[in-house]
This record gives C-alpha cells, sequence and structure tokens, in this order.
C-alpha cells in the first residue's frame, strides 16, 4: 500500500443537511463498491491502496456527486504517496483509540 488520501467532499448546492448528507453517503457507497480499504470519520474519508487505485477512486467521487444531483462540489484531499515504499495505515495510526471496534480489533492485536 503505497498511498493514502483524505477526501473531504462536500456538496456546495445541497438544499438542506438531508440532501447534503445523501450526496455525501452516495461518494461513500461508491467508494465502498471499489473493495478498497476505508475509513470514514465526521470530517473526512481516508482511503489506502495503490496510487493509481487511489487517485482513480479520488477522481470518480466528483462524476458520483454530479450523478446524485451536485451541481457544485468543493473536494479537499490530503495525498500520501510513497513510490518506493509503504504509508502507515489508518490501523496503524488510530488503531489503539478503537478497541472495541471490531475493524481495528484485528490489526491492533497484530501491532501490539
Amino acid at each position: 500500500m503505497n498511498c493514502s488520501i483524505a477526501i473531504q467532499y462536500l456538496p456546495m448546492d445541497a438544499e438542506d443537511d438531508d440532501a447534503t448528507c445523501d450526496a455525501v453517503d452516495a461518494v461513500i457507497a461508491y467508494i465502498d463498491s471499489t473493495g478498497i480499504d476505508y475509513f470514514v470519520g465526521p470530517f473526512e474519508t481516508a482511503i489506502e491502496g495503490d496510487y493509481e487505485a487511489c487517485m482513480e477512486i479520488l477522481k470518480n467521487c466528483q462524476l458520483v456527486g454530479a450523478e446524485h444531483g451536485c451541481k457544485h462540489v468543493m473536494t479537499y484531499a490530503k495525498i500520501n504517496f510513497k513510490p518506493e515504499g509503504d504509508v502507515m495505515s489508518t490501523d496503524h495510526k488510530i488503531g489503539k483509540y478503537h478497541p472495541n471496534d471490531p475493524e481495528f480489533a484485528k490489526t491492533s492485536a497484530a501491532v501490539a
């Protein structure tokens, strides 16, 4: 895994909070459908994997939002890339803070 990207997808033309959540939910459902490792946070979603796959997903997030009615969107991305090695995983970074979360429990035990 040589890339991780934190994606903050912000529909600018949503009518209300529910419409905003619907658009963001569609983008997260798309990310889930790709099979890539991801973690949904309160402000952004982090994806992890191969650089090319991550960049393709980042690009497609805008297209998925447009398909769900977003005519104006702002997307902020933080990209962590190591062409010759692995980047630190989300599990490694924050797994210890989620000891009761089964997604993190499997890797936290391996790290300890």
